[in-house]
């Protein structure tokens, strides 16, 4: 039986009550780019190449924390987590704590289809990247980046920031941080019924070197199963993982609940356990329902399905988009 093809993807929940209006308006321009990109090859290819190719259009716009505009860990570097998941065959591949390339949901792609294991780390991840042909990009840290990390470690340090109070404290002991706009994701199902999801980010601000949150770890910032769905979270990734967070929402659509049913059902259960302000998730169940929810500000957003002109995007809740129960 043919499914309708949807492709939904999100560009991070957080604050953005705080950005300024050109900053929104940049981010809902890719968004719209992106879903218009990932729906074109999920025309023509399959869910696994649509989401891929929506999460590498985020990676490169640079406004997004994924890819060029990954953040900055506490050492002022750039580490990166990405995965990508089948829901064909439960085929999974994951980088963590990768540098230098601009797109390693890509990287995580290779490593799904040309390696025998899931996950690849660092410098072992950047020296296979190199094997598979990836270019190095360069250098990812910008000026405007190490402007807004100054601003933001002092604002920590001084206690303005109430996140990892911890390792605040082993700084000021001299033992040797946190604002989040998370992951970019995309999941996606094509007209066969097969299911994609694959998620990238820079993690967050003055993170410790090697942090690894929820983005390449399996069932946490994402899963795929053709019998179910398609789920991608994004948020405070210490949490997501905590909950397996996508795999709950995908085990929810396995069972029957729609899409956005089982997307609510997950924002529940990590705000009743861990408070507001955390978390956001996508999801498209096997029937190619869609659904979204996110305790958060706002979390932006995009949607192409078949019948549409063109895409759908938001980022806050008030904001119209296109929703089914």
């Amino acid at each position: 039986m043919k499914v309708r093809p949807v492709i939904l993807i999100h560009g991070g929940a957080g604050n953005y009550k705080r950005f300024a209006a050109e900053d929104l308006e940049k981010r809902r321009v890719w968004l719209k780019k992106a879903a218009a990109e990932g729906f074109d090859a999920l025309s023509s290819k399959s869910a696994l190449d649509a989401v891929e190719v929506a999460v590498k259009v985020m990676e490169d716009s640079g406004v997004f924390n994924a890819g060029l505009g990954s953040v900055l860990s506490l050492n002022k570097k750039v580490e990166m987590d990405a995965a990508i998941m089948d829901g064909r065959d439960l085929g999974v591949g994951a980088v963590a704590c990768i540098s230098g390339f601009k797109n390693p949901v890509s990287i995580a792609r290779r490593i799904m289809e040309e390696t025998d294991h899931i996950l690849i780390v660092g410098k072992a991840a950047e020296r296979l990247a190199e094997f598979f042909g990836f270019k190095r990009y360069g250098n990812l840290i910008t000026e405007a980046k190490l402007k807004r990390f100054e601003r933001v470690y002092n604002d920590w340090i001084e206690g303005k920031r109430s996140r990892m109070l911890k390792i605040r404290k082993m700084i000021l002991e001299r033992k040797g941080l946190f604002d989040f706009t998370g992951t970019v994701g995309a999941v996606a199902i094509d007209s066969e019924g097969n299911v994609a999801s694959a998620v990238s980010t820079g993690g967050y601000w003055l993170k410790l070197p090697g942090r690894v949150g929820d983005v390449p770890l399996v069932g946490c910032g994402f899963y795929a199963d053709n019998n179910g769905g398609a789920a991608s979270a994004t948020g405070i990734g210490e949490l997501i993982a905590r909950l397996t967070l996508s795999k709950f929402c995908c085990d929810l659509m396995r069972a029957g609940v729609s899409a956005q049913k089982a997307c609510e059902a997950a924002i529940d259960l990590i705000t009743n356990k861990f408070g507001k302000g955390n978390a956001g998730i996508i999801a498209v169940d096997d029937k190619g329902n869609w659904g979204f929810a996110f305790n958060t500000a706002g979390m932006g957003r995009a949607l192409m399905a078949s019948g549409m002109d063109e895409p759908a995007v938001a980022i806050f809740d008030e904001e119209p988009f296109p929703t089914l129960s």
